[in-house]
């Protein structure tokens, strides 16, 4: 950046700001005549004789003459208002522009700052100061130069035409300027300081207003909203305090300047009098000096005010030059090269004495050395959770090292163009950022390098302004990139990828739950209604008739709520939705025609007598309202209210609303599922009754407002799920039902639309951050994105953990098979995949060993697997990668290392017995263990246990003896979690709660089905 703002300025608008100052400097003559003319007006017309008098050769009697000049006057205001009018306009026009290029210079300086700079920096803070901060800068840019220049001009003129008139007056009327300049400097430079610490003040309520939102659910779990007020409280008290500070500053200056303006005029009634009465001066030029000094209080106000606005853009700009030039900045050309290597993958990965330091000064890679061959599968396992995170970021170019070089393919990887290391090398990580935006748009972002074609911007403000050229709404994806040569290509693609991943099944379930839109995607839904006939077919032919119950307008539908029953249809729009139906006149009017609201008014009160029963006791907000009650949970007091007075007044006297409330209810009743308000075949007959009256006379008002069932037609307003079934699944049914999902997918492969659903899923919104996915799938997810790119590079740190042991081994073998001729590089607290790789290290004290040196370690596993002080961050990084307390923050998980003791044992080696007393609980580190059930026949394994599983912790929460013996299967290490702290941490942490009963859960279904197994397999 500029080192100061007026080089910013003049760099990048000084024909612009010459044109200003050239058109203000033309504009001062006609203000100097504006000043004249008046004069002229009063002694020469008014007071003057000697007439007929000349105007460009016209003699003109006094009248006219009067008319001319005064005629002449309001031209000249005429001229002065349109020089201004252009100079505003064009120089704001000015300001605007050098503000959207100085917000563009500072946005990208941000993509050239270091990851590891924003590890520290609040997103809240570099916001405002690019949005908030620079807004004074882009008012104070368009008259950084024109102001100055019409001030001091317009004031130069006006003193200049004092002094005309009489020196003295002139001397009066600069006199007190001196003082002026002398003080309020002083008083400015004060102003100066308290701006300083309120931009600095303000950034910290915008810190904190980011943590809050990032926080919310932590603020309202654990109740500390009063104190985030609390420190918000004090931190606008702060801001009020110095604003308060300024403002007063500010108005000294303003208050001593109105007193000086006033002071003048006191020097120039008494000289200016003096003068008039000895005859010195014209009454008409006394008059003419005092209209020109009660103008010049507004130019030398502009200028008080410009020096004002001056050192406050000074600051300003200071603080953001300091901020957006940190001395690890990367060059420009980092953004902007074209890639510059050859495309084979083919070459070499040297590292030598590579040290990573971070801001405390501890060392997480100290004097590492690597020489790989590429391609090669390669590994790193062990050392500090810190130490194997920064490893990844420092081979993938998203973390500097302090001292060393890097090497890849013999050029140095520090200086490489991002669009050699972002196209070549791809990190997969634990901490997946996603943005927003649909599945598709997430998994095709990195192949948007640069427009393909001509793509230059036709907004000629971008050029002028320094922003980009290129036209955002143009073609941007390198088909070439992923391997495709076409659109079909890449779909096909697209669908290995998720394979790979394992992620395709949940695109698919997406793509189901979609809905297609027959106006403009008539093809599909052509293709679909033919998928719904074949499915029929099917069906019946599987034996699955009783899984699904298909529409039939002359049958009630047992699994279709009332309201479906009465609709035969899907409601588009709000006309006709669920919760508004007893409200809607029609619907009234059929329920009325039916002979159904007595019917209807005694169900409803009924269902809310029974819901106001049974959820009156429930907090607002439990899922049970959403699964079970027809009421929402603010809504209870009101059927309270209703239900009071239905029994103490009768249905018939409630008031309409109170009827259209109780009507609305029995819409939501479903026969095969709501025991309450048991729909009999007499009320069945009754609803197949409005059903045809609904139908037969149907106003053309809502005409648009229902999609009827139909077997010929495709319901645009039903999902792509629903067309294919045209029915209800029977929910009594599970295994059949399971079956029926089975085979409609059967039916989409053998109609070839697989890619169609998948297309239709991959339009899913994901949520800010991918909110609206789980955890496993934003994993997925963010590995399928490394993965479209082809990179010849992929890191792959602890990108797993959010999946079980055995989904993790085989998505791991299937990335093996995609990257078979590229290169993967596995950092890993654990060795056990690692050891499976070509080559394999350990990270050890900042070091990195090759496996072979580091056998004789391996070959004692009662050791710790960490030294010295690195244990506590070393088992709070293995501490986090494990599923059940990924949730917990760093002080909970730094408590639980702590207080955890490292055990280890041999094969076959017993931790505890059946019917022995709890007194830990056990994470799983490296190996597995078995769980054995003894019994009178003797010993039985139920269950294997692996890396990252916990046990042992029932008898902690019960305080029962052991119900199953754990043993060693192979060497097994651990840590061993004390009971005290394990009862505290499920007490106080939720998420841990939640883990725990989930992962019984699982464990319990899993046992059972390996003791059945073991049963039948005894008997046979």
């Amino acid at each position: 950046m500029e080192r100061n703002i007026y080089r910013f300025i003049v760099r990048h608008s000084a024909k612009d700001q010459v044109l200003l100052v050239l058109l203000s400097a033309a504009a001062l003559p006609f203000l100097y005549l504006s000043f004249e003319l008046p004069k002229q007006i009063i002694n020469q017309a008014i007071g003057g004789s000697g007439f007929p008098k000349p105007i460009l050769g016209v003699a003109l009697e006094q009248i006219p003459y009067l008319l001319v000049l005064c005629a002449g006057f309001l031209g000249l205001v005429l001229i002065n208002g349109a020089f201004k009018f252009f100079t505003s306009t064009y120089r704001y026009r000015v300001g605007d522009r050098l503000l959207r290029r100085l917000r563009y210079d500072l946005i990208e300086r941000l993509l050239r700052f270091p990851v590891k700079e924003f590890r520290t920096q609040s997103s809240g803070q570099i916001v405002s100061m690019v949005t908030a901060e620079t807004s004074p800068l882009g008012f104070f840019m368009s008259e950084a130069l024109t102001v100055p220049t019409v001030a001091a001009g317009t004031l130069a003129t006006i003193v200049l035409f004092i002094f005309l008139q009489d020196w003295m007056m002139g001397l009066a009327a600069i006199a007190l300027y001196p003082v002026q300049l002398l003080i309020i400097p002083k008083i400015q430079q004060r102003v100066n300081d308290l701006q300083r610490r309120e931009s600095l003040a303000v950034r910290g309520i915008s810190d904190k207003v980011g943590h809050i939102i990032s926080g919310a659910a932590e603020i309202h779990g654990h109740d500390t909203s009063q104190y985030e007020l609390a420190q918000i409280t004090k931190r606008l008290g702060g801001v009020f305090d110095l604003r308060v500070r300024i403002a007063s500053s500010r108005y000294t200056v303003n208050v001593l300047n109105q007193f000086f303006s006033q002071l003048t005029p006191f020097f120039f009634l008494s000289i200016g009098g003096y003068l008039a009465i000895r005859g010195d001066i014209s009454l008409g030029s006394l008059v003419a000096v005092l209209s020109a000094h009660k103008d010049m209080y507004a130019p030398w106000k502009d200028l008080i005010d410009y020096y004002q606005k001056a050192e406050d853009a000074r600051v300003k700009y200071d603080q953001l030059r300091e901020y957006f030039a940190p001395p690890t900045l990367m060059d420009r050309i980092v953004l902007s090269a074209e890639p510059s290597l050859r495309t084979e993958s083919v070459g070499k990965l040297v590292a030598s004495n590579v040290v990573v330091e971070s801001d405390d000064g501890l060392k997480s890679v100290d004097g590492a050395n690597l020489d790989l061959s590429l391609p090669v599968h390669a590994g790193f396992y062990g050392g500090t959770g810190a130490a194997r995170e920064e490893l990844a970021r420092v081979l993938a170019r998203q973390l500097r090292p302090r001292d060393g070089t890097l090497k890849i393919f013999d050029h140095d990887l520090t200086t490489l163009p991002d669009s050699v290391v972002g196209r070549r090398i791809a990190l997969a990580s634990s901490e997946v950022f996603l943005g927003a935006g649909s599945i598709r748009d997430t998994l095709l972002y990195p192949l948007r390098h640069r427009p393909i074609g001509h793509a230059a911007a036709s907004d000629a403000e971008a050029e002028r302004s320094g922003n980009s050229t290129f036209e955002p709404d143009a073609e941007w994806l390198d088909y070439a990139a992923a391997g495709c040569g076409s659109d079909d290509e890449l779909r096909l693609r697209i669908a290995e990828i998720l394979r790979r991943v394992d992620f395709e099944q949940d695109v698919y379930a997406f793509g189901l739950r979609r809905i297609v839109d027959a106006r403009t995607s008539p093809e599909l839904a052509e293709r679909l209604l033919g998928a719904r006939h074949l499915l029929r077919r099917k069906v019946v032919e599987s034996g699955l008739s009783a899984a699904v119950e298909s529409f039939d307008r002359t049958a009630y539908l047992a699994n279709a709520t009332v309201a479906e029953n009465i609709l035969f249809g899907t409601p588009v729009g709000d006309a006709l939705a669920l919760d508004r139906l007893g409200d809607n006149p029609y619907m009234r009017e059929v329920i009325e025609s039916s002979g159904l609201t007595a019917e209807f008014l005694e169900r409803g009160r009924k269902l809310a007598v029974l819901m106001t029963e049974m959820f009156r006791s429930l907090k607002s907000g439990q899922e049970f309202f959403e699964q079970f009650s027809f009421i929402r949970a603010e809504e209870l007091p009101e059927f309270d209210v209703i239900v009071r007075r239905a029994d103490q007044l009768g249905v018939s006297a409630l008031s309409d609303h109170d009827r259209a409330q109780l009507i609305r209810l029995p819409f939501k009743l479903v026969a095969s599922q709501h025991a309450v308000g048991a729909i009999d075949a007499d009320f069945q007959a009754a609803i197949l009754r409005a059903r045809e009256l609904f139908a037969a006379n149907l106003p053309p008002t809502l005409g648009n407002s229902v999609q009827f069932f139909d077997p010929t037609t495709y319901n645009g307003a039903a999902s792509v799920h629903d067309n294919i079934l045209f029915g209800k699944v029977v929910l009594s049914r599970k295994e059949q039902s399971e079956k029926l999902d089975q085979l409609v997918a059967e039916v989409l492969d053998e109609l070839g639309l697989r890619l169609a659903i998948l297309d239709l899923g991959l339009e899913y919104d994901i949520g800010i951050g991918g909110a609206r996915l789980t955890a496993a799938q934003r994993q997925r997810l963010a590995l399928a994105r490394c993965l479209i790119k082809r990179p010849d590079i992929l890191i792959f740190n602890d990108a797993m953990s959010a999946l079980d042991v055995r989904a993790q081994d085989a998505l791991f073998a299937n990335l093996r098979r995609e990257l078979r001729d590229r290169t993967l590089l596995l950092i890993d607290a654990d060795s056990t995949r690692v050891k499976t790789l070509e080559r394999a290290f350990e990270l050890r004290n900042g070091k990195v060993v090759e496996h072979s040196a580091a056998v004789a370690r391996e070959s004692t596993p009662t050791t710790r697997t960490d030294e010295g002080s690195d244990d506590l961050s070393n088992t709070v990084g293995i501490l986090a990668q494990i599923p059940l307390f990924a949730g917990m923050d760093r002080s909970q998980l730094k408590l639980l290392a702590f207080t955890s003791e490292p055990v280890a044992f041999e094969p076959e080696h017993v931790v505890f017995r059946q019917g022995d007393p709890g007194d830990n609980a056990y994470v799983i580190l490296e190996g597995s263990a078995e769980v054995v059930l003894e019994s009178a026949s003797g010993e039985t394994v139920v269950a294997r246990l692996g890396r990252h599983q916990v046990f042992g912790e029932m008898a902690l929460l019960t305080s029962s003896p052991r119900t199953t013996t754990i043993r060693a299967a192979t060497a097994l290490s651990m840590l061993a979690i004390r009971q005290d702290v394990f009862v505290r941490l499920v007490e106080e942490n939720s998420q841990v709660s939640v883990g725990i009963t989930r992962m019984l859960i699982e464990r319990l279904a899993k046992t059972n089905a390996d003791l059945n197994r073991a049963r039948a397999e005894s008997r046979g």
